[in-house]
């Protein structure tokens, strides 16, 4: 087992959990099929995104499965989950890769959304052309995740609840 970390200060591990966000350019999502479907199927699925105030912004085609179940759970609470994990290459153990990851709600920004255009120009600054080609494109929509609450996992012994999305509190094991 890898030797302990030393202990962090709330503000130093707010911090660290911020820089982790920001280094990630894609999310793991777990989604869900309406209730109205013959079945309700989990969905894992991935997405590219930008961080902006607090939210994550994913540019996705309405036609994609994913996309289709944030639609039908849209504007509910806690009804998509997200996880931003290390690179296994880059973890010191395989078995304790730092991950983070929220429950969310969803909301779909349509294309007169005031933001709308700011949020598809930082997209396009983190991701390039491709962004300019798929907004032109009228089935891809921008859809805003609001992290609820999540957790934070640094390490063995390590795990952190984050109550209001944000403020790390020491989860005992």
């Amino acid at each position: 087992m890898p030797k302990k970390d030393k202990i962090m200060t709330q503000a130093q591990l707010i911090e660290e959990i911020n820089k982790f966000r920001q280094q990630q350019k894609t999310m793991i999502l777990a989604s869900h099929s309406s209730k109205e479907s013959k079945r309700c199927q989990p969905l894992a699925s991935y997405a590219p995104f930008i961080e902006d105030d607090g939210c994550f912004y994913l540019f996705l085609s309405g036609l994609a499965s994913h996309s289709k179940n944030l639609e039908a759970h849209q504007d509910e609470i806690s009804n998509v989950s997200v996880l931003l994990i290390e690179d296994e290459q880059d973890a010191r153990n395989i078995f304790a890769r730092k991950r983070l990851n929220y429950s969310c709600q969803v909301s779909i920004w349509p294309r007169t959304h005031p933001q709308w255009q700011e949020r598809i120009e930082k997209l396009q600054d983190r991701f390039g052309k491709t962004i300019e080609v798929l907004s032109s494109l009228g089935d891809f929509n921008l859809y805003c995740l609001t992290p609820e609450e999540g957790h934070y996992v640094r390490g063995f012994g390590q795990a952190y609840a984050l109550k209001d999305g944000k403020t790390p509190v020491l989860i005992n094991q």
